[in-house]
């Protein structure tokens, strides 16, 4: 091989290594982002979870509510969507105009066919 072609080689590789070392860093950096999001979010579910204890406990203590009730409550809601999987599912958005479907993720709750503005439940995910 000559000096010329091993040269030509030698600066592809090492173009090739820097390439590669910029995409790890890359690749680590969204890594360690991604980690830190999925901790803030652990903190946030503790947070909620001893929001609703709490809660519940002031519905048991000021109006004589029992975990049986809180049960039942919550096996009605997961049944709403005809699965008992520990899961909510939010029913379709139909039109209360046209009773067409409304799509899911619109950032203004408007039908797409007939204009009307629909007023989505609290609890629409």
């Amino acid at each position: 091989m000559s000096a010329f072609l091993m040269a030509g080689v030698a600066a592809s590789a090492q173009a090739s290594a820097s390439a590669n070392a910029q995409r790890i860093g890359s690749v680590s950096a969204k890594a360690s982002d991604a980690m830190l999001k999925a901790e803030g979010l652990q903190v946030d579910v503790e947070k909620l979870f001893m929001i609703a204890q709490a809660l519940w406990d002031i519905l048991k203590e000021h109006h004589g509510y029992t975990d049986e009730d809180l049960t039942a409550r919550i096996q009605a809601i997961d049944l709403q969507d005809g699965v008992l999987d520990g899961k909510v599912k939010s029913p379709p958005v139909v039109c209360p105009s046209c009773n067409r479907p409304a799509l899911r993720r619109q950032s203004v709750p408007q039908c797409l066919y007939c204009g009307e503005t629909i007023t989505l439940s609290p609890f629409h995910r």
